[in-house]
């Protein structure tokens, strides 16, 4: 059986403290591995954090839409949002072994993301950037 949460939030980084309380509670039923948990809520504060500070071009409250979907093997988060289109699985991955003054800005985290999931996949729908994420639960 499949359980479902689903949470729209406005872009901003105050929600993102009330948005993880949320998929605590909501994962704590399953006992999952403390790994597993931490790549989940690692990608959920890097992803959420990605969209609010560089998907908008103005200062306008925009809507981010959240879903998460429960099976007995995979927990699957989904990201919408209306910012400018970014596709992160196309993006340059970093050189995690340089020391972080030669990365320059951003980039780190999308690089944890795609290390730390078990599937990836964009879309580019109707002007919203679709992002779902998958993590196995007893990893």
């Amino acid at each position: 059986m499949t359980r479902k949460m689903s949470v729209v939030l406005e872009n901003n980084l105050e929600e993102l403290s009330v948005l993880t309380q949320m998929l605590q509670a909501f994962l704590r039923p399953y006992q999952m591995p403390s790994g597993a948990l931490y790549a989940i809520e690692l990608s959920l504060e890097e992803l959420l954090v990605n969209i609010v500070s560089y998907a908008y071009d103005d200062d306008a409250p925009h809507e981010i839409h959240f879903k998460v979907d429960v099976d007995e093997d995979m927990i699957a988060m989904k990201f919408i949002d209306d910012g400018r289109p970014f596709n992160p699985l196309a993006a340059e991955k970093m050189e995690t072994r340089n020391p972080l003054s030669e990365n320059g800005e951003g980039g780190l985290g999308i690089n944890f993301v795609r290390q730390m999931r078990d599937m990836m996949e964009y879309q580019r729908k109707e002007n919203r950037n679709v992002l779902r994420i998958w993590f196995q639960r007893k990893t």
